[in-house]
Order: structure tokens, then C-alpha cells, then sequence
């Protein structure tokens, strides 16, 4: 006689990695690059894992992770094309400083993993150094230019306007599902 009980397959896997457990649970497809949406997260010990895996289970039957995978870069690109700046001298402005700060640094970077405290540390570097070389450069000859770099701080008030630029952005990404949370508002710009 057939077994009449069917198992239903577990969701999401656990398995030994490193000195721990990888928890990994599909999420569904990226709707922009068709990929598979993995989320995944590591834990010390098994019941770790397993609490880790109906958390983030909970979150896939509750839509809360990101829709997609996409980077900052895709991101700041959809803000800006569609963002109501007031005049062109300030979208070029905005333009600008996605180019020349936000890309170089968190452009490859998928739009879920920006954190406050990357924001925090970014702009205390831009205080220090706007080409963000952490005292590592000063008084070296560029290789490039034959010029000493000589370490100048971005002024306070272009590091207000890249947060003021990443906070609506990261909103707008919140609206469209790019991110679970605008670590912008989180983050403290300078004073």
C-alpha cells in the first residue's frame, strides 16, 4: 500500500561551512537580471541556523527582503531619472556628485547591504580627505600628475548634500522594493 502521507520538502538549507552554518533560502527572481534571489546569512551553532532560516523564511512569505539585486550605481541612475530637482544647474549639481563620490565608492555595491555605518565612516573620510585616501597618500608624489597629494577636506556642506542626495534615492528605492530601509535617514550627515 502507498504511503498516503506526503513530507512536504523543507524550505531553505543549512549546511557546515567554515567553523559554522551557512543558511541560505530562495527568495524568488530578480525581476530586472532574471537571477535567483538567494538570501543568505552564516551562525555559529545548528539552532542558531535554524532560527536564522525561519527568520528569514518569514521574510520571503511576508515580502520583506529586497525584490532585487541591484547595485547603488542602478539605483542612483533610476533616482536621477526620475527625480524633480528644481532647476538644471541642480541636476548637474546632483549628477556630479554621484559621479565623482557616490559611484566611485558604493557603485558596485548591492543596494541591501549599504548600512548607516558605512554612510557615518564615508563622510568622516570625505571630512578628512575628499579623495578619501585615509592619510595613506599625504605628502606622496602621484605617480599620475608628479603633484605631492596634499590631504583637503570636502566642506561640510557638499557632504549634507551627498545625504541629501542618498536619502531621497534610498527612499525612492524603498518605494519601488530595491530595499527593506533607508539607512540614510539613519545616518548623521555632519554638523
Amino acid at each position: 500500500m502507498a504511503n498516503t502521507t506526503s513530507k512536504r520538502r523543507q524550505r531553505g538549507s543549512i549546511r557546515p561551512h567554515g567553523d559554522g552554518f551557512q543558511v541560505r533560502v530562495y527568495a524568488g527572481h530578480d525581476p530586472l537580471t532574471k537571477k535567483e534571489i538567494r538570501l543568505t546569512e552564516q551562525a555559529e551553532t545548528w539552532p542558531e541556523a535554524e532560527k536564522i532560516r525561519t527568520r528569514l523564511l518569514n521574510q520571503v512569505d511576508e515580502q520583506r527582503h529586497p525584490k532585487t539585486q541591484v547595485t547603488m550605481g542602478f539605483l542612483l541612475d533610476r533616482w536621477l531619472s526620475v527625480a524633480e530637482l528644481d532647476v538644471d544647474t541642480s541636476y548637474a549639481r546632483a549628477e556630479g556628485i554621484i559621479r565623482n563620490y557616490l559611484k566611485p565608492t558604493f557603485g558596485d555595491l548591492k543596494a541591501g547591504k549599504l548600512t548607516a555605518e558605512m554612510l557615518e565612516l564615508f563622510y568622516a573620510r570625505l571630512r578628512h580627505c575628499q579623495e578619501q585616501c585615509e592619510g595613506r597618500r599625504n605628502g606622496k608624489t602621484d605617480p599620475q600628475t608628479k603633484q605631492k597629494h596634499v590631504c583637503e577636506p570636502l566642506a561640510a556642506n557638499t557632504v549634507r548634500k551627498i545625504h541629501f542626495i542618498l536619502r531621497p534615492a534610498l527612499n525612492r528605492g524603498l518605494r519601488w522594493g530595491y530595499v527593506t530601509s533607508n539607512v540614510a535617514a539613519l545616518a548623521e550627515p555632519p554638523s
